[in-house]
Order: structure tokens, then C-alpha cells, then sequence
């Protein structure tokens, strides 16, 4: 019996601090037809020439530009589909995979032929036992986008496959007969909810997205977006979830969407008040007035 070519794709952008860790797991990996790619787009910290020194048998392709989260990944997505892959794993920079976990993944996959999409369960890097997500939720009344299983230690409560709203692009396996019905990732998205966007996609087809808990992974959470609750992160968060129900909210969504996100806003606004975090305060405002203004996003979070 053939064993499934897997490429794994991880798309970085000044990963140095983070990529090697990356690498080195999936070096790790038990899976015996792996095929790791890196993407990298424009990187100026010097970790394309790290990879090309450091590791052999990777496959670096460099974009030449910052193509972000989604181009970075469609290029990847693209190159391993050429080269005749069945499934692509895609990963951030910063993550540890454990050395079974594509097993399982592919495992779990081969058994669920309308998943269109399946993730691990992900761990913060640090506590190593706590969940940062099992998967997501929407609610199209509340017009909250969150994670599955956040900030819980993990006890056992988490250990049968379940089908979730959406899976973080932190760590994706995707079997290529996803592309040709689903597509690839939504560039129009700045950063933010474009693996959101295509789960949803995939959703609407009636196929299925999938969490496969006996398969983890380790996320150095927000890395690229520089750690924490950065006002970048907060800005594009507000202006990536306007987005998302803008395109996919019916009409009478609105009404429960509306006026919670602005309570949920000014709760916020005013913690960062209280806790003087004037430039949490500032993209709070920012991404608020450019929601109203239908304004895809301003130089200053850029």
C-alpha cells in the first residue's frame, strides 16, 4: 500500500528566531513520505540564508515580496501541487510539530473523504499542556470569531475527532482535491480570518472541517505580528472580522452583530484605559473609524 506524498509548506517572513525550532521538528517527523517546503516572503533578517546553511533537503522558494499569510501559502500550495503532492501541510514559522502528528492527520483524512480541511490540536508553546486551540466557532448573531478549548489545560476532555465552524491556518493539512473545489486562500484578506474564510467555503460545498486531537502541535503564539496584543495585531483583527461578516452575514445578522461588537469594543477601549495602553486604545479607535468608513485598512498598521 502507497503511503500519501505529503509536502509540508511553512510560510515565513523574519522567522530567525523561530524557523530552526520549525524545521528541526519536522525532521523529526515519523512520516515517511514527507516533502518540506518554505516559503519565504522577503524576509530581511537573514533566515532564507539560515535555512540554506543549516538544513539540507528543504525546498526554499523565495517570493520576492511580502505576499503575507495568503500568498505566501497559495505559492506553496501551487508549487506542491507540481510536484505531485496529495496532501500540503501548511504551518507558521513559529511551531513545534510533534513526530507522529502527520501520521495522524493523514490517518484521520484517508478515513474522512468529505473533510475538506483538518487541523491538530494546538498547544501554546509555553505552558506546554495548555490548548490555544481545538478548532473554532462563528456566530453570525454575536459576530465573534473564536477558538475552541482556549487557555485549558489539557485534561483528556478533548480526544475524539470532531467537526468544527473553522481551523486555524497556524497549522493546516489539506488534501489537494480541496483546491480543485474549494480554491485556494482568499488574498483579499490583509491578515486575519482568511483560513476562516476558506473553511466556510468549504463548508457551504458540504464538506467538512475536522480536528484530529491525537495529533499536536506546539505554537509560539503570534510571532510574526509581534507577540502579544499589538495594536497591528488589534487593528487587523477589527478590520479582518468587519470584513469576513460583511461578505457572509445576512442582513439580519446585523442586528445582534452591531451592537455587541460595539460593546465588546468599548469594554476593551476602556480596559486599555484604565491600563494606560494608549496604542492598544489608538487601533481599537483606528480600525473602528475605518470599519465605519468601509476603508480596507490605513498606512499606519501597515
Amino acid at each position: 500500500m502507497s503511503i500519501p506524498s505529503v509536502y509540508a509548506v511553512i510560510i515565513n517572513w523574519n522567522g530567525m528566531d523561530v524557523i530552526g525550532d520549525c524545521l528541526r521538528s519536522l525532521e523529526k517527523s515519523t512520516y515517511e513520505n514527507l516533502t518540506t517546503l518554505v516559503v519565504d516572503n522577503a524576509s530581511t533578517d537573514g533566515s532564507p540564508d539560515f535555512i540554506k546553511r543549516s538544513f539540507d533537503g528543504i525546498h526554499l522558494v523565495e517570493t520576492g515580496d511580502n505576499l503575507r499569510y495568503a500568498g505566501g501559502a497559495n505559492v506553496g500550495l501551487r508549487k506542491a501541487l507540481e510536484s505531485g503532492a496529495e496532501y500540503v501541510l501548511l504551518l507558521n514559522n513559529d511551531v513545534e510539530i510533534a513526530p507522529d502528528a502527520v501520521s495522524e492527520l493523514v490517518r484521520v483524512a484517508e478515513s474522512h473523504r468529505d473533510a475538506a480541511l483538518l487541523g491538530p490540536k494546538i498547544y501554546y508553546h509555553d505552558p506546554s499542556d495548555v490548548i490555544w486551540s481545538m478548532g473554532g466557532s462563528v456566530s453570525f448573531w454575536t459576530g465573534r470569531i473564536r477558538h475552541l478549548g482556549l487557555r485549558e489545560r489539557d485534561t483528556g476532555q478533548y480526544e475524539d475527532v470532531v467537526e468544527v465552524d473553522y481551523l486555524t491556518g497556524c497549522a493546516l493539512l489539506v488534501p489537494v482535491a480541496t483546491l480543485g473545489s474549494v480554491g485556494y486562500l482568499d488574498e483579499s484578506y490583509h491578515m486575519y480570518n482568511e483560513d476562516t474564510d476558506w473553511c466556510l467555503r468549504a463548508r457551504d460545498l458540504g464538506l467538512t472541517c475536522l480536528v484530529v486531537p491525537s495529533a499536536h502541535l506546539w505554537h509560539k503564539v503570534s510571532t510574526s505580528s509581534g507577540g502579544g496584543l499589538t495594536p497591528y495585531k488589534i487593528y487587523h483583527r477589527i478590520m479582518s472580522t468587519f470584513v469576513f461578516f460583511r461578505r457572509y452575514a445576512r442582513p439580519y445578522h446585523w442586528l445582534g452583530i452591531i451592537p455587541l461588537t460595539a460593546a465588546r469594543t468599548v469594554g476593551f477601549a476602556v480596559k486599555g484605559l484604565l491600563t494606560r495602553r494608549w496604542d492598544s486604545v489608538s487601533a481599537v479607535v483606528a480600525g473602528t473609524l475605518d470599519v465605519a468608513r468601509r476603508k480596507g485598512r490605513t498606512n499606519r498598521y501597515d
